[in-house]
Order: C-alpha cells, then sequence, then structure tokens
C-alpha cells in the first residue's frame, strides 16, 4: 500500500536519495543537534559543528527536535535558520518528537516521561479527550515549522518527521505499558492524518523508529501504523557499558537484517535512526554518551561500520545517526577544544574517512533535494 499523502516535489525528491542510498556501497552519517549544540562551536546558526570542526566536514543528516519549539534546546525561530543553513550546506533534516507529557504544565511540562500521570496521557490527547484541544495545538507549532523552513529557492525544506520513536519502551508515556498497540497505533495514525491531512503538511516524509534489539519481525511490526503512514523504518539501538564480547554488533547486525527485509518487502527505506555507544559507567562517573576518557572500546565506531556492513541488511541502510554532543560529559561524537582532544578522535575521523560513510553535502545548489 502507497503512502496515504501526496508530497512535494523535493519531499518526492529526497525520498529518492534515500533510496538511493540503501541501493549504493555508501551510509550517510548524521547526528543530532549538531548545527547548534556542540562542545567545540562558537557559532549556533547551523554553520558549524563539533564533527566538522574535527573531520573538516559535516554529518550528512543533521537531526533536530521538537524540544526546541518551547524554549528547550533553543527556540523555533533560531531552528529554522539552523535547518535553513544546514540545508544550503546540503545536508538532510530529519525532525524527532521528544513529546510532552500533556498532562503536566508548567515547569514540567516538558516532562516527557510517565511521571505521575497513571499513564493516560496517550488517550486524553485522542479525539473526545480533554486534552485533545491541548495537543493539537501543540502539533500545530509542527505544523507551522515545516511550513517556515525554507530553501534558498523560497520552497519548503523536505524533512524527516520521527515522532513517537522507541515505542516499544516503557521511558516515554506512549510506551506499552501506557498504550497497548491498537491505542498506539491510533495515536500514531490521528498525529500522521491531522497534522499530512487537515493542516496540509506536504514536505515531511514519516519514519517509525522502535527500540532495538530486536529479535523477529513480529517483533518489530508490533505497534507498526501501517504502509500508508510510514516511509523509513528505523531503529534505534545503544550499546550500553560497552566490552569486547557483549555480543551487542552481533545483534545489531541480526536486528538490521530484518528491519531491511521488513522495508525491501514494502518499498520502504531502512535506516539506523539512533546508534551510540553509551558507557553509563565508568571510573570516573557516570557519562550517558561516550566518557572523556577511559573508554573500553577505544576503536568502538570502525568496529560498529564493520559489524553493520556485514550483512545485506546493514549494507543496506540508508543512514545512521548518533545522539547530540550536549557537553563535555555528555557527548557521543568524539570532539576537540584548543586544550583537550578525545582519546577516541583518531578513531571517530578513521571511521568518517572510510568509503563507505558519506558525510555532507549529499546535494548542491545544482541538484536541489
Amino acid at each position: 500500500m502507497s503512502f496515504k499523502y501526496g508530497r512535494t516535489e523535493k519531499l518526492e525528491r529526497l525520498l529518492s536519495v534515500l533510496r538511493d542510498f540503501s541501493d549504493s556501497d555508501k551510509i550517510m552519517f548524521g547526528q543530532q543537534n549538531c548545527g547548534h549544540i556542540g562542545v567545540s562551536i562558537e557559532n549556533t546558526d547551523g554553520t558549524e559543528s563539533d564533527c566538522k570542526n574535527l573531520t573538516g566536514s559535516h554529518p550528512a543528516i543533521v537531526g533536530v527536535d521538537t524540544l526546541s519549539f518551547l524554549g528547550y534546546e533553543g527556540k523555533m525561530n533560531n531552528l529554522v535558520t539552523v535547518v535553513k543553513n544546514m540545508r544550503r550546506q546540503g545536508l538532510i533534516i530529519t525532525l524527532t518528537s521528544h513529546m510532552p507529557n500533556f498532562t503536566l504544565g508548567g515547569d514540567d511540562f516538558y516532562d516527557y516521561s510517565p511521571n505521575i500521570t497513571e499513564g493516560d496521557c496517550g488517550r486524553r490527547i485522542m479525539p473526545g479527550g480533554d486534552l485533545n484541544e491541548k495537543y493539537r495545538r501543540y502539533l500545530d507549532l509542527i505544523a507551522e515549522f515545516a511550513s517556515i523552513s525554507i530553501d534558498v529557492e523560497g520552497e519548503k525544506i523536505p524533512m524527516i518527521f520521527r515522532p513517537f520513536h522507541e515505542c516499544n519502551g516503557d521511558w516515554f508515556w506512549w510506551g506499552p505499558s501506557y498504550l497497548n498497540d491498537e491505542e498506539f497505533i491510533a495515536l500514531f495514525r490521528y498525529t500522521v492524518d491531522y497534522l499530512l491531512g487537515e493542516k496540509g503538511v506536504d514536505n515531511l516524509a514519516i519514519a517509525y523508529s522502535p527500540n532495538g534489539y530486536i529479535a523477529s519481525e513480529e517483533e518489530f511490526m508490533r505497534r507498526y501504523p501501517g504502509d500508508e503512514y510510514v516511509d523509513v523504518l528505523g531503529l534505534d539501538y545503544y550499546n550500553d557499558k560497552p566490552h569486547k564480547g557483549d555480543g551487542f554488533f552481533h545483534k545489531l547486525s541480526s536486528s538490521l537484517d530484518i528491519v531491511y527485509g521488513i522495508a525491501n518487502e514494502r518499498n520502504k527505506i531502512a535506516a539506523l535512526t539512533e546508534i551510540g555507544y553509551r558507557s553509563l559507567e565508568t571510573p570516573n562517573g557516570y557519562f550517558e554518551g561516550l566518557a572523556p576518557m577511559d573508554n573500553t572500546i577505544q576503536d568502538w565506531f570502525t568496529q560498529m561500520l564493520d559489524a553493520v556492513t556485514s550483512t545485506e541488511g546493514g549494507r543496506r541502510i540508508s543512514y545512521m545517526a548518533t545522539w547530540a554532543n550536549f557537553s563535555d560529559t555528555q557527548f557521543w561524537v568524539p570532539f576537540v577544544t584548543e586544550d583537550f582532544r578525545h582519546e577516541m578522535c583518531d578513531d571517530f575521523v578513521k571511521f568518517v574517512e572510510d568509503p563507505r560513510i558519506k558525510m555532507a553535502p549529499v546535494f548542491n545548489f545544482n541538484d536541489q533535494v
């Protein structure tokens, strides 16, 4: 079944580019928030990135988040500038949505966890619920962002929109302990129908991205909203407390084989929508991403690339993306400053320069996506 709604010509071109990379011998590399948040950057307008400062190239994919719409991780107008500048440099934009728990208010509004709500957020924001109008106002912000993100030719910038990610985990209010599969699918469909149908947004492709490890097609498809609602089949999968022999790389490869098999059968695009080294505990303290020093697998990026490309499914993903460099103690990509060079920089540069990886630019002014 084909996608339900029409798209701009540039969005169709973007989807074609994503498919081209799926059929190529290269995988696009991406990073979340890299154009406006970083450790080594001075300019936060999309012209700089930690990755570029280290390797000489931006990632091919840049992620942004709806967190910026209401002052978290920036502001909407500033985010529009970032998106415009990064597109001008030949990057592809993906928009993730850490949606707030709509049962909350005030300072806690941007808590996107289940919190103390007894799991009722996802039901109350649906039509007939007392928070549906509040949810629609939030979706209106997404529609506004999509409409005012304009390229140098005055046309809307195509993006990959990724709502309700990691939907098979219980750390967000849309997880299976709070919304059963049927309720989640209804919410996903309602969200797409409102944005692309009622609001007429035509420059957003839609991604569905459960959390890994994925052991079977049935597991991956449990909460799938349907072919008419999805363009990209993604996987979020982190290597927690990495150590040699932990089995992560094998599980990653087998998961990607399953995801690609489903995507190929349904004429969809497969992607590794989030991937990362999560040290969590080190002798020097707690770190969500890479540790500042004493990482256990210091050639993790090149090992990860070898694992991804060791099977047909991994070789056929269109792109992979890491999370953001928020600070010098919470970062996912090695960085260099005047007085510090992370111990994994050399491995990351080797990873970036590998012929299997595609960095920016993906396109240029003569071949606008």
